[in-house]
């Protein structure tokens, strides 16, 4: 038994499936057996929770604070998401935050990320209910907090290392002012370019320009290109699925059920996209949305975050195309 669990714990994507697994099955079970969808928000916060633990320096008390200022925030960011006005200076703000924390402290980044993530997915689906409806998903952040702690330190402490940490800024990285600049003009207007096209996922809009302006104006570019690849390859392989599997809902469930496990499993990015983007549309239809609407609004959305940040970091970095002036003439 000992040689088996050591076996499983040694590829990184292996280690970190089963502990997806084991963070979303309560909750997942919970909506499976009652169709209650705070088994998916309980689900949903067990897995933002638990993605962390991948950085070795992540510690309890990470997690727990993490949970906190979800639960704490939750609220307000549920209200921005229903008024466009006050969203966008908002999301702007925040991304002075988010970029100080994340290159000026020794706070693990993945915190940062998974915490930015759990609420603008989770305001996402609670806005046109009013923030009336946070008070239950809040509260089982809490108790998510509790079930992700058991996961992580007790029943599967096995870590793996993630493609983010793996990977390597190449080039010169930018200042920490320019890249704040570009984080803020590249979030408010992803932000305001979703809201104008009434986005129904404004978020993927947001959340694709942040995680595209990265440190390095190379590695932005490269992972911009990424993310885009990942996005089409991963919509294209939901639909297929939602063709082929038509008429099996067992089946279009057990693929759903799989996806879910493995969406932050891959070593690659434009994988870890594409299990994403594939379960977008799977699990839309799962709960009884329009699958087709889903991968629509996600192709939209990536391309709006992509394409605006791609704008503004180009528009900003030294040596940019669009600053270049014409060399002098020769006499």
């Amino acid at each position: 038994m000992k040689g088996l669990l050591s076996r499983l714990r040694q590829p990184p994507w292996l280690q970190k499936a089963i502990r997806t697994g084991l963070a979303v099955t309560p909750g997942l079970s919970w909506w499976a057996a009652k169709g209650d969808v705070r088994g998916i928000s309980f689900a949903f916060a067990a897995l933002c929770l638990s993605v962390p633990y991948d950085d070795t320096k992540v510690r309890p008390r990470h997690i727990v604070v993490m949970a906190l200022l979800a639960a704490a925030l939750l609220p307000g960011a549920t209200w921005l998401e229903a008024h466009p006005i006050s969203c966008v200076p908002s999301v702007m703000a925040a991304m002075v935050l988010f970029v100080a924390v994340r290159r000026c402290t020794k706070i693990p980044g993945a915190l940062v990320n998974w915490l930015t993530i759990f609420l603008l997915y989770e305001a996402s689906e609670l806005s046109p209910q009013g923030i009336g409806a946070t008070l239950q998903p809040s509260l089982l952040a809490l108790f998510a907090a509790g079930w992700s702690l058991l996961v992580c330190f007790v029943v599967w402490p096995g870590r793996g290392v993630s493609y983010t940490q793996a990977a390597k800024s190449s080039g010169t990285a930018m200042s920490v002012p320019r890249h704040i600049l570009c984080a803020v003009l590249a979030a408010g207007s992803s932000a305001t370019a979703a809201f104008l096209l009434h986005s129904t996922h404004v978020n993927w809009a947001i959340w694709s320009s942040i995680t595209v302006v990265q440190s390095g104006v190379q590695e932005s570019l490269v992972k911009s290109g990424r993310r885009i690849v990942g996005g089409i390859f991963g919509c294209s392989a939901g639909y297929a699925a939602l063709l082929v599997l038509h008429g099996l809902p067992w089946l279009l469930g057990a693929v759903t059920s799989v996806l879910t496990v493995l969406m932050v499993a891959p070593e690659t990015y434009v994988l870890a996209v594409s299990f994403r983007s594939a379960l977008a549309i799977l699990a839309a239809t799962e709960l009884s949305d329009s699958g087709a609407a889903a991968g629509l609004a996600r192709i939209e959305n990536i391309a709006i975050g992509v394409v605006l940040a791609l704008v503004v970091i180009l528009a900003l970095s030294p040596g940019s195309i669009m600053r270049k002036r014409d060399a002098p003439r020769a006499a």
